[in-house]
C-alpha cells in the first residue's frame, strides 16, 4: 500500500476536477487527483462524443489561465434563438449586443477531459491516483482517504479535500450529506445528428409541449453539417421517442424544429438519462471538505449553465485559497463564506430552472399569451437583454468576484 501526503486532494477527474488539480498545482500546491481510472475518449458513429456542454466566456478565461483551453476543440456560437411550439414570438441574443464575437462554445466532453489529463501529466505537483474511494475520515487534523484495493491501494492525507466527483458523488455519500432533489418528471435524450442546413453559429432551442428541444452547433466536416441534440421530454413522451427507429426519430426532429435545419440526414446512437435537479445540504460538509460541480448541485440542461457553475466554484476556490498560506487551507472558517455563497447561488438557479420549465409546460391560453407579451417586452428592452447576456456569459452582477 502507498501512502501519500499532499496539500489538496481532488476527488473526480472530470472537467471540473481535472481543471482544479491543474490550477492548484500551478499555485505551487501539491495535489493528488483521485479517480477510478483515466476517463476514456468516447465517440459515436458520426465522429463526435454524444455528451457535449456549453462553455461560457468566464469559464474559458479560467481554462486559458491554466493553459488548457488551446487543447480543446470548441465550436463557437454567436447567437441564441429561443422560441416555443405554441407561441408566435421568439427571442434572440447576439454576441454583438455586448461587443463580443462569441456568446460561448460547445465542446465534446470526453475529448476535453482527455486534453485536461494530458495537461495534468505536465504538472510536477500533481500525483494521479487511480481507484475507487471507499473511506473518508474528515474528523482529524487532515482529511484521510483510502482509494483502490490490495497492493494497488493508496492512503491519501490532505489538508483540503475538493469533491468534484459528479452527481453521484462518493465523497458526499460517504460523509452522509443529503441532497435536496427537485423531480422534473422528464428525461433527456441526447444524440448527434447530421443536418442539411448549416447552423450558422446559432444555438437553437424550442420549448415543446413536453419539454425543450435544443440543436447545438458542432463543427462542419467535409461539407457535412452537424448538431448536438438535447431533447428533454416528459417520461412517457421520452419512452415513445426512444422506441422510434432512426428514420422516424429524424422525421420527428425535423418536424419539431419547424424544418429550420432541413433534412436530418443521419442520427447517432441515442442516450437517455433522467432529469433530476439537486442541491447538497452543505457545500462544506466537514471543516476540510468542499463540494463543487455536480457533486454540489445539478441543474436542468435547458439553461446550459451546469458546467459553468462548476467552473465558477473553482474560480472562487482559487480566489479564497490565494488569500492564505498553504498551512491554513484547512481552516474551517476560511471556507464558510464560500459554502454559503455557492449554496445560495445554487438554490436560486435550481429554483429558477424549475419555475422556468414548469411555466413552459402549462397549457393555459392566458399563460401562452402572457409569455408572448413578456418576449415582446424583453425584445424591446436592449439594456435588459444585454444584462441577461452578461449573466449567461458569467460576467453579470450575480457572478462571483473576479
Amino acid at each position: 500500500m502507498t501512502t501519500l501526503t499532499v496539500d489538496v486532494a481532488v476527488a473526480g477527474g472530470g472537467l471540473i476536477g481535472a481543471a482544479a488539480a491543474i490550477a492548484l498545482a500551478q499555485r505551487n500546491l501539491s495535489v493528488a487527483l483521485i479517480d477510478r481510472a483515466e476517463p476514456p475518449i468516447t465517440r459515436g458513429n458520426l465522429g463526435f462524443d454524444i455528451r457535449t456542454v456549453a462553455v461560457n466566456p468566464a469559464s474559458v478565461e479560467l481554462l486559458e489561465s491554466i493553459r488548457a483551453w488551446q487543447s480543446f476543440a470548441p465550436c463557437p456560437f454567436a447567437a441564441v434563438h429561443v422560441c416555443e411550439e405554441r407561441g408566435t414570438r421568439f427571442i434572440e441574443f447576439h454576441a454583438a449586443d455586448v461587443d463580443r464575437t462569441e456568446l460561448g462554445w460547445i465542446v465534446e466532453v470526453s475529448p476535453s477531459i482527455a486534453a485536461l489529463w494530458s495537461r495534468l501529466r505536465q504538472e510536477p505537483n500533481v500525483t494521479l491516483v487511480t481507484g475507487a474511494i471507499d473511506r473518508v475520515d474528515a474528523s482529524a487534523a487532515a482529511v484521510k482517504l483510502h482509494a483502490g484495493d490490495g497492493a494497488n491501494a493508496t492512503d491519501v492525507k490532505a489538508t483540503l479535500l475538493i469533491a468534484a466527483d459528479g452527481a453521484n458523488s462518493s465523497i458526499r455519500n460517504l460523509l452522509g450529506v443529503d441532497a435536496g432533489r427537485f423531480a422534473t418528471g422528464q428525461s433527456a435524450i441526447a444524440t448527434i445528428v447530421e443536418i442539411e442546413r448549416e447552423h450558422g453559429g446559432v444555438a437553437w432551442q424550442r420549448f415543446m409541449l413536453d419539454g425543450p428541444l435544443a440543436f447545438l452547433p458542432l463543427p462542419s466536416r467535409d461539407g457535412q453539417h452537424f448538431a448536438s441534440i438535447v431533447f428533454s421530454q416528459l417520461d412517457a413522451a421520452a419512452d415513445r421517442l426512444m422506441a422510434l427507429d432512426d428514420a422516424a426519430f429524424a422525421r420527428k426532429l425535423r418536424q419539431a424544429s419547424g424544418d429550420r435545419f432541413g433534412e436530418i440526414r443521419a442520427v447517432d446512437r441515442r442516450v437517455r438519462f433522467p432529469l433530476e435537479q439537486l442541491v447538497a445540504d452543505s457545500f462544506q460538509p466537514a471543516p476540510r471538505v468542499l463540494l463543487v460541480g455536480d457533486a454540489a448541485r445539478v441543474l436542468h440542461p435547458l439553461a446550459g449553465q451546469g458546467v459553468n457553475l462548476g467552473f465558477e466554484d473553482l474560480a472562487e476556490v482559487l480566489r479564497v485559497a490565494a488569500s492564505v498560506p498553504r498551512a491554513e487551507l484547512g481552516d474551517a472558517d476560511l471556507w464558510k463564506g464560500f459554502a454559503r455563497r455557492r449554496r445560495l447561488r445554487a438554490d436560486v438557479m435550481v429554483r429558477a430552472m424549475d419555475a422556468f420549465a414548469t411555466a413552459y409546460r402549462l397549457q393555459d391560453p392566458t399563460l401562452n399569451w402572457l409569455r408572448n407579451v413578456v418576449v415582446d417586452v424583453l425584445n424591446a428592452a436592449p439594456p435588459l437583454k444585454r444584462q441577461l447576456i452578461k449573466e449567461a456569459m458569467g460576467f453579470g452582477i450575480f457572478a462571483p468576484p473576479r
